[in-house]
């Protein structure tokens, strides 16, 4: 199921809609599904730290002229600042929801060492592996239990400003470019020498994404707009910030990535293809963000809601 969700996720990520509830789980009422409250801590206070995410996809689309509709519901707990463990459940075509409880090990730097996957009846379905030299990343690898074709072993060399992966067994390599502050500016993919895949990253002073662009297999011209206040989402998720994109597939963007969870305030807004999107986001009276429901409608192939609701302790 796992590489079921993260090809959900990065299709939800990665594309862009219209306003329009598609389940009570996306519209915050809670059915009991999730375990979550939905409402989120309404404290008006200021010094209060993200304690749970919740982030619902809805997702509507057509395979070979077959509509599929999925729908999952993730629970993300943080610790100090951390993620500590998540639950995320999956409904294909109204079936029942398979629920899987992903817990994180860490060494002692702080680093994600492991990303363990445990199904509702207590079987491990996948296991992520990550081993480093000093500060770098050097091998990610993923277990499938259930299909070893989805498995793979990605290996990481550095150069200056940049890293390249590649995959053991495939002829695809990707190539990151870093800027001075180590954000990403350019992500490459080659098949060969070829390349296939090419994605450029620009970034405001102020530590927000701007645009990205995207050439080669998928083409897309995408620019992002943001709030004033700051993201809770950031300060969690920059938490080991290359792993969020070295163990991604080639094909994936980066753009939508950042805009969501990895810039100083609050996504709001973008325009995909000229195509201008608003979003409709919820504060408190301090300007903390509740809620944020973003819709995105491309016809009757694609139409998807992303939901997410934040909760705050002392």
């Amino acid at each position: 199921m796992k590489k079921l969700i993260l090809i959900l996720l990065t299709l939800s990520l990665i594309t862009a809609c219209e306003n329009e509830a598609l389940d009570p789980d996306l519209t915050g009422q809670d059915d009991g599904q999730d375990g979550g409250d939905d409402g989120g801590d309404g404290s008006e206070s200021t010094d209060l730290t993200l304690s749970l995410y919740e982030l619902d996809t809805d997702i509507s689309f057509s395979f070979f002229g077959i509509p599929i509709r999925t729908v999952t519901n993730s629970n993300i707990n943080v610790n100090n600042d951390k993620v500590s463990n998540s639950t995320v459940g999956v409904s294909v075509e109204n079936s029942p929801f398979e629920t899987e409880n992903q817990s994180y090990s860490r060494n002692g730097s702080g680093q994600i060492t492991s990303n363990i996957s445990v199904n509702s009846e207590g079987v491990t379905t996948n296991e992520y592996n990550i081993t480093y030299t000093s500060e770098n990343i050097n091998q990610i690898t993923y277990d499938y239990f259930e299909d070893d074709e989805d498995d793979y072993t990605y290996n990481f060399t550095y150069d200056g400003n940049t890293i390249t992966r590649t995959e053991v067994g495939s002829s695809i390599s990707t190539v990151f470019t870093l800027d001075d502050s180590n954000r990403v500016v350019k992500k490459e993919s080659f098949d060969g020498t070829f390349s296939i895949q090419t994605e450029i990253l620009t970034y405001t002073a102020n530590g927000n994404i701007n645009g990205s662009i995207t050439t080669g297999e998928i083409q897309s011209n995408t620019t992002y707009q943001f709030d004033d206040s700051s993201s809770p989402l950031k300060v969690v998720y920059e938490d080991n910030y290359l792993l969020q994109f070295l163990a991604d597939d080639y094909s994936d963007e980066i753009g939508p990535l950042v805009a969501q969870f990895l810039s100083t305030n609050n996504w709001n807004a973008a325009t995909f293809n000229g195509e201008s999107f608003s979003f409709d986001l919820e504060y408190n009276t301090v300007g903390r963000i509740m809620s944020r429901d973003i819709a995105y409608d491309f016809g009757p192939d694609l139409m998807f809601e992303i939901n997410e609701r934040f909760n705050y302790v002392n």
